[in-house]
This record gives C-alpha cells, sequence and structure tokens, in this order.
C-alpha cells in the first residue's frame, strides 16, 4: 500500500451539509426581489417620512429607517436590481467578449496568439481596483460607468482561461478528425471545442457575480455609482456613515445584503466546481 492509498483511505470525507441549498434558497430569494420588487417590499422606497426618521427596526420597518424616514428593507428590496443587475451584466458581457477573444487567440497560433495575450497582460498588468477607478471617474458618475469600467477589467480573466482550454482541447483526436475532414476553425470551435469549455465558464461566471457585486457597492460606497436616491447597496451604506452610531441598522442591513449574496454565488460555483471535478 503506496503513501497516496493511505491518505486516500484516511482522508476525511466532504460535508454534505446544507450549505448549497441554502445558497440556492438565497438566489432565489434575490430573483423574486428583483422581478417583482413591488410584491416584496411593503413600502415606496422613495417616499420620504421625515416624522419616523431613524426609526429602529420594527414590524412596521424590519430594517428600520433611514434619515428621510425611508423604509430600508423596501429600499434593500428594490437595491438589488440595481445592484445584482449591474454585477449580472458586467459578468455577462466580460464572459461573452472574453470567450470569443480567448477562443479566437488559441486557435489562431503564432503571431496573432502573441500579440492577443500580451494585449491581456497589459491588462493585468495593472491593480483592477485602480484601473476600474480612472476608467469610471474618466467616463463619468453612474452605474453605467461603473458597469462599463468593470467589464473592462473583468473580461481578461475569462480571454485567458478560455485560450488555456482551447490549447489542451485542440490536440484532441476529436479536433483533428474534424479538420482532417476539412472542417472550418468557425466549425471546430462551436462544435467541438466551445460545449467542452462552457462548464469551466460556468463555474467562473457563477463564481464571479459574487465578486461583481462586491466591486459595483466598493465603486458606489466611493461616488463613483449610482446618484442618490437610488437605493443601490453601496450607496445606502455610503449614505449610513454620519448616523452609525445612533442607527446601526442603517449600515448592517445593506451590508448584511451584500455579504449573503456574495457568499451564495461563492457556494454554488464551489458545488459546481466540485461536481465538475467529481
Amino acid at each position: 500500500m503506496n503513501v497516496a492509498t493511505v491518505i486516500r483511505r484516511w482522508r476525511p470525507a466532504r460535508p454534505k451539509g446544507v450549505l448549497t441549498p441554502m445558497a440556492v434558497a438565497v438566489v432565489v430569494a434575490l430573483a423574486a426581489f428583483a422581478l417583482l420588487p413591488g410584491l416584496v417590499a411593503p413600502h415606496d422606497p422613495m417616499v420620504l417620512d421625515i416624522a419616523n426618521r431613524l426609526k429602529a427596526p420594527s414590524l412596521a420597518n424590519p430594517f428600520g429607517t433611514d434619515e428621510a424616514g425611508r423604509d430600508i428593507f423596501s429600499r434593500v428590496v428594490h437595491g438589488t436590481r440595481y445592484s445584482l443587475g449591474v454585477a449580472f451584466m458586467i459578468v455577462f458581457v466580460s464572459a461573452a467578449f472574453g470567450v470569443v477573444y480567448g477562443a479566437v487567440s488559441g486557435m489562431a497560433r503564432g503571431w496573432v496568439d502573441n500579440l492577443m495575450m500580451r494585449i491581456v497582460d497589459l491588462f493585468f498588468g495593472f491593480p483592477a481596483l485602480v484601473l476600474a477607478l480612472a476608467v469610471a471617474a474618466s467616463i463619468g458618475r453612474g452605474l453605467d460607468s461603473v458597469a462599463l469600467s468593470l467589464a473592462i477589467i473583468w473580461w481578461p480573466g475569462y480571454a485567458r482561461l478560455v485560450r488555456g482550454e482551447v490549447l489542451r482541447l485542440r490536440e484532441r483526436p476529436h479536433v483533428e478528425a474534424a479538420r482532417a475532414l476539412g472542417v472550418s476553425t468557425i466549425m471546430i470551435l462551436r462544435r467541438h471545442i466551445i460545449p467542452f469549455v462552457t462548464q469551466e465558464v460556468n463555474v467562473r461566471v457563477t463564481t464571479d457575480i459574487g465578486y461583481a457585486l462586491v466591486a459595483v457597492t466598493a465603486l458606489s460606497f466611493l461616488g463613483l455609482g449610482a446618484n442618490s436616491p437610488t437605493p443601490e447597496w453601496g450607496l445606502l451604506i455610503r449614505d449610513s456613515r454620519p448616523y452609525f452610531g445612533s442607527a446601526w441598522w442603517y449600515l448592517v442591513f445593506p451590508g448584511v445584503m451584500i455579504m449573503l449574496t456574495a457568499t451564495a454565488f461563492s457556494l454554488i460555483g464551489d458545488a459546481l466546481a466540485a461536481r465538475r471535478g467529481a
């Protein structure tokens, strides 16, 4: 019996807890918040009620109220469409462009592949958040500029991932056979390579949604994202800073929503990766 066999036998089994079903439940709830906020939120997120400003959490206001008397729970629910919607847009646009770019680079060979990868390396050479801040600041404040700036720094990761997979798959027998039969490069990519890359991309997309959400809220917190009174999660945290000592709920509940959302997508991504490796 060799050492590898002993380690494999005595390695503890992976726990089969309820974390993944809980993560799926969180994502389903977030989908309801984003698609049907009016049915979930008990109040209008924009209506001012100065008489009830900075009220602690209660049955009428589960997350309390803000400095203008607006219901924080309703603002968090409506904010899902902004924060999570922008995160989805960033990841899917980046994935779509990165997959095409990486596939073309992997199939091109020679100086074309070299040039395309040097462009990718150029993006990786800059600190990601600093580059996003610079792009967003140059374009102007708003969620559109945040989405564009983050998509610009996000796609190179997908390009490098897909290129590596294409380089591995292009030498497979079924690809060589298709090439010998005269199948065009585009058809080889569509039918014999991209379908085998999809699972890797899906895992990364699922995990990246949480990271993109944190990046979106961070840029909004820094003043480059949504404009007040938009109920975007990062902006809610930014607006809550002066009141943290007297109204802790104003900061805590939007922060908890960001944490739960990022964790849920990360757990689902890990589950997909584990299934892929099983």
